[in-house]
């Protein structure tokens, strides 16, 4: 086990630099944080005392998990989040508080998910004693905390609401000790927002470290430990005689040249709380990094993905690098739950990733983002390798909805990786997004119709969500060419700076816009959502729907209880053929070149073509223009390549065998 017991000190004796980082609220305390791991490294190596707070896990302790956890994962709280901090900073008067915590409170009182939580964020009182004396009382105690370690630097590292937090403490310690540098980098501190976060509070911010920190991070600490200016570090922002001075940076090339992080300070956090207030701290996943960027984004960046171009070029480490990580993660801190933050799995690399992994027998359960574009055998190794989680980029299940996205794929092909994840039983987090200038209302019937054929496949995690306009996508970077005419810093983030202070639009990561090419929000979605909602609660009872087949001695049985008493179905020879050679999608014409040699005659007189028929009508085909995909899945998994064999590996059948017929028997009388 880890030795918890450090004390409330830098890791350094002697008397050069000392760093101490900071993990804010309302960061989720479920996983330690990999900046913050991988920069405590650099000190390490660059023999600069340093020590990582995570004063998230004092908030959550303080205000109890459930708000903790709604603040850091409920999108609709962010602007609240950072507003409670906000006004420790500028005051109440000069963000007009009251005001917005009324017409927060009324919104949210309105709404009948937040009504179900067992916080009760409706409650304008609850709100005034956060702001009012939670907040401080916790910055007091998060201050004195850093100030007693006399540090000569303090970090941030800030995502979507943990900035005000962030710039709340930092000007406390400011203060109190003037000569301290305050740095801050991290997700909402890059390209514009960072150089406009400092502009607008030059007295709290020393430096902002942009992009990937590696490389200026290091020059940082080496300029530091030698006494040298710490001004025109490439990637980093400095104010000097009333301006903002920045030498442009670059990503880390080689991304093996990055430290394994460092989580031991997130479990002494965890355990010193324990023993201070009884709280248990359950980590859900530690986090672990293979590759940065994006391969696909390279080529076409989805429009609403907000990742920064100067990011998107895709690095990978090294294989050995990869598996002596997990191996090293999942031992030093007792863990056989991982979480890649990579955006996208290598697709030159994920094979022989699988291959190491497997070889390395351990129970792990990793989670990864990968494409929906994986062959079926790889998912299979993938699932023995332990990568049981993935989030596969499935935002629609509309062809020309995910043409407009600039996704590269189709809605049939979605559906394939769906029923192979099912099969095999990998879990996924996938949504449904609209809202798309240029998208069109017929679209989203066309899915509502789609989806009850879809009952026995894991549902999306939630139901539809418009889409957010996000800094550096091509939503937000090419708004003209997307005919989009009205966007605005989104609202519930407009009070949480004076007005004048810094502009709201170049601080701003989520936005509200307008366009006129879209379809009008009304009943379409509503019909999608409606589809959708008994999907996911067919998913959430004990026992969800089962559309699957077996494989008998020459026919199959399929079992189908997606709707209603349910049904079966026998099926053989040619029938049975077409439906195992459909695990993929097929198109029709590949589809009869394949079984020619088998069933010569059928495929030169038409029967497969009106077995193919018989097969969509009777919805055991999906069919996408000439494209074909089964809708059942195998009851045991076998891959495309095993099925294939199966169906063509015999002797090609006698001309005189008839394909049989299609029995559709009701399931409540069988």
């Amino acid at each position: 086990m880890l030795d918890t017991n450090m004390p409330e000190s830098l890791r350094q004796d002697g008397t050069g630099p000392r760093v101490v980082l900071c993990h804010m609220p309302w960061a989720t305390t479920q996983r330690p944080s990999i900046a913050l791991g991988i920069l405590s490294r650099l000190c390490e190596e660059a023999g600069v005392g340093v020590r990582c707070l995570y004063p998230n896990l004092d908030m959550s302790a303080l205000v109890g998990f459930e708000t903790a956890g709604r603040f850091a994962n409920e999108r609709a709280l962010y602007g609240l989040s950072e507003h409670l901090f906000s006004v420790d900073v500028f005051g109440r008067e000069a963000l007009d508080s009251d005001a917005y915590l009324d017409a927060f409170h009324r919104t949210l009182k309105r709404d009948e998910v937040v009504g179900q939580w067992c916080v009760k964020f409706g409650d304008l009182a609850y709100l005034r004693h956060l702001r009012d004396e939670t907040v401080p009382h916790f910055l007091d105690a998060a201050a004195r905390r850093v100030l007693d370690m006399e540090p000569t630097v303090v970090g941030f590292s800030a995502t979507f609401n943990q900035v005000m937090a962030s710039l709340a403490l930092a000007r406390r310690v400011k203060i109190a000790r003037p000569a301290v540098q305050i740095l801050a980098g991290g997700a909402c501190f890059d390209g514009e927002m960072g150089q406009e976060y400092h502009r607008g509070l030059p007295e709290v911010i020393d430096h902002v470290f942009l992009g990937e920190a590696e490389e200026s991070f290091r020059e940082y600490l080496r300029r530091i430990t030698a006494g040298e200016p710490t001004d025109g570090i490439p990637g980093v922002t400095s104010w000097r005689d009333g301006r903002l001075q920045l030498v442009a940076g670059r990503p880390l090339a080689n991304l093996d040249e990055s430290p394994m992080p460092d989580y031991d300070a997130f479990y002494e956090e965890a355990e010193r709380l324990r023993a201070e207030t009884g709280k248990v701290f359950n980590v859900e996943f530690v986090p672990f990094e293979s590759s940065r960027g994006c391969w696909w984004g390279q080529k076409n960046h989805c429009v609403f993905c907000g990742i920064n171009d100067d990011l998107m070029s895709f690095r990978a480490k090294s294989i050995d690098r990869v598996i002596r990580e997990i191996a090293t993660i999942s031992a030093r801190y007792q863990t056989v739950k991982l979480t890649a933050t990579d955006w996208i799995i290598s697709h030159w690399h994920c094979d022989e990733l699988f291959e190491r992994l497997i070889d390395l027998d351990l129970d792990l359960e990793l989670f990864y983002e990968v494409r929906a574009s994986m062959k079926k055998a790889q998912i299979v190794k993938m699932k023995r390798a332990g990568v049981v989680h993935v989030q596969p980029g499935i935002e629609s299940l509309s062809t020309p909805l995910l043409q407009l996205m600039k996704k590269g794929t189709s809605a049939i092909r979605h559906v394939m990786f769906l029923r192979w994840c099912r099969e095999i039983g990998v879990h996924l987090s996938y949504n449904m997004l609209a809202g798309f200038p240029g998208e069109e209302a017929q679209w989203y019937r066309d899915m509502a119709a789609l989806i009850p054929r879809l009952r026995h496949i894991q549902p999306p995690l939630h139901n539809v969500h418009f889409i957010e306009m996000h800094r550096f996508a091509p939503l937000f970077e090419d708004r003209e060419a997307l005919d989009v005419d009205h966007y605005a810093l989104r609202s519930d983030y407009t009070f949480n700076f004076p007005e004048g202070r810094v502009d709201p639009r170049k601080i701003g990561y989520f936005f509200e816009f307008n366009s006129p090419r879209m379809a009008p929000p009304g009943e379409y979605v509503e019909e999608l959502r409606e589809a959708i909602k008994p999907w996911i609660a067919a998913h959430e009872a004990k026992t969800p729907p089962v559309y699957e087949y077996v494989i008998g001695a020459g026919f199959l049985q399929i079992r189908d209880t997606r709707h209603g008493d349910g049904r079966f179905l026998r099926l053989a020879d040619l029938h049975q053929d077409v439906v195992l050679l459909c695990d993929e999608v097929k198109g029709r014409q590949t589809l009869a070149h394949e079984l020619s040699g088998r069933y010569p005659k059928e495929v030169a007189d038409g029967t497969l073509d009106a077995v193919v028929n018989e097969l969509i009508e009777s919805d055991v085909l999906m069919a996408e223009g000439s494209q074909l995909l089964t809708l059942p899945i195998g009851h045991r998994v076998r891959t495309t390549e095993e099925l294939r064999a199966y169906v063509l590996g015999g002797e090609p059948a006698p001309e005189a065998r008839q394909p049989a017929r299609l029995p559709m028997l009701n399931l409540a009388a069988v």
